[in-house]
């Protein structure tokens, strides 16, 4: 193993410099009802993202709709079919894929600078063109199913559909890929409506990261992306926790226990922040104090989980463990002994570790092109504070803040699911 020897003080200064330079603001480009957002890397390479509001908070009477449609914008346009569109995009490139979140749906392609007006035509044909052709759509149906069965029979995630189910009853609450039977019974007319109705400049977020020019990304706009068609952006109704308190699931061939915790907490952007820092310490990292009070001190179990989620106007803190079936009591109170122990407080050490995490993760952000363009459109989109600002926010966080997080979090909606056999 290579010996790491710390960077002289002058250098470090500058290299810090450096990585808050890269982190910077995108540049808007103003292009129609379009958000396009610009952040200029030097290199071959360019990452793009687009985002659509129209995850599967939107599905509406379709549970599953939004993952459907992410599936047919790959299976043919009225100029490509599916052969031809994934040739294409192995002519221009990598990374060419797409999915779908509770928020929207994502299409990104890394290509090189000189191909990204070509990239960019792939990804409008995408979007505006789908045929949603018959035979297509039935492969697909079974292809989903095929995707839901497997993740049924994860005991993990079973326990986590359940326990989100639960918690936020419909709109956010169901699985995104649907379930067998709404699956099976969804149209091609549906999802070719939710195209229309969803896949509008007004509801769309572009962000490229790279060595591409702003002219070249004018060029492309302008050949790929309609300037007097905007549409609606879509606004789906407010997420908010219906269900809390301890929920017990059984399945008879398992010898583990699964449990899975959901913590409402606000969304503003510096609460979820606060609330982010505070499961860094008490979460599932090995410093973190649930991982050594379960997993060194009691070996309880191997699997752990902690983080937060967060959308536009959702935010939920999601601790996951599991034991033997017979430990399944000892489990839950660990969690909730060391849960309420943090309210106590944070050391300082620990909240240094925490920050530096969460550095790390910023820097390596930083270094991928797709990562940030990912990240850069997302956030728009969702009406989030951008890369920069957030990571500004971030070491701006008073500790008192972080604490108040945790104590806040203790006291709001919490339901707990426990999987056993």
């Amino acid at each position: 193993m290579p010996l790491l020897l710390p960077l002289p003080r002058a250098r470090e200064r500058r290299y810090k410099s450096r990585m808050r330079a890269r982190l910077r603001e995108p540049r808007r480009l103003k292009y129609g009802a379009l958000t396009v957002l610009h952040d200029p890397v030097p290199g071959p390479l360019t990452a793009i993202a687009l985002v659509v509001r129209a995850g599967s908070r939107f599905d509406g009477a379709h549970p599953g709709i939004a993952h459907m449609t992410e599936h047919m914008l790959f299976q043919g346009t009225r100029a490509l079919d599916q052969v031809a569109l994934n040739r294409r995009a192995a002519e221009l490139g990598g990374e060419h894929d797409a999915d779908t979140g509770y928020e929207d749906v994502t299409l990104h392609f890394e290509v090189f600078n000189r191909d990204v007006e070509d990239a960019l035509a792939l990804l409008a044909e995408q979007c505006f063109q789908s045929t949603v052709p018959a035979e297509r759509f039935a492969k697909e149906q079974r292809v989903v199913i095929d995707e839901i069965r497997g993740r049924q029979e994860d005991p993990a995630n079973y326990v986590h559909e359940h326990a989100w189910a639960r918690f936020f009853g419909d709109g956010l609450g169901h699985p995104v890929c649907g379930s067998m039977s709404s699956v099976r019974g969804m149209t091609r007319q549906a999802v070719r409506g939710f195209i229309a109705r969803h896949f509008v400049p007004a509801n769309m977020c572009l962000a490229l990261v790279g060595g591409v020019t702003r002219d070249a990304i004018r060029r492309a706009l302008g050949r790929a992306f309609p300037r007097g068609v905007h549409g609606v952006r879509s606004r789906p109704a407010r997420a908010r926790p219906r269900a809390t308190g301890l929920v017990r699931l059984r399945r008879s061939d398992l010898a583990q226990a699964y449990l899975v915790r959901l913590i409402a907490t606000r969304p503003a952007p510096r609460e979820v922040l606060a609330l982010s820092l505070a499961v860094e310490i008490v979460g599932a990292d090995p410093d973190a104090r649930l991982f050594q009070e379960i997993r060194e001190r009691l070996g309880l179990g191997y699997e752990l989980g902690a983080g937060v989620e967060h959308g536009r106007d959702w935010a939920v803190a999601v601790i996951s463990a599991s034991a033997a079936r017979e430990d399944e009591r000892r489990l839950r109170e660990t969690l909730d002994r060391t849960c309420r122990e943090a309210a106590a407080g944070f050391s300082a050490d620990e909240l240094r570790r925490a920050r530096k995490k969460v550095r790390y993760r910023f820097a390596r952000l930083a270094d991928s092109r797709l990562d940030r363009a990912l990240a850069h459109a997302s956030r728009a989109a969702c009406d989030q504070p951008s890369l920069a600002a957030t990571e500004r926010m971030i070491a701006r966080l008073r500790p008192a803040e972080v604490e108040a997080a945790w104590r806040r979090a203790l006291a709001a909606p919490t339901l707990t699911a426990v999987l056993r056999g």
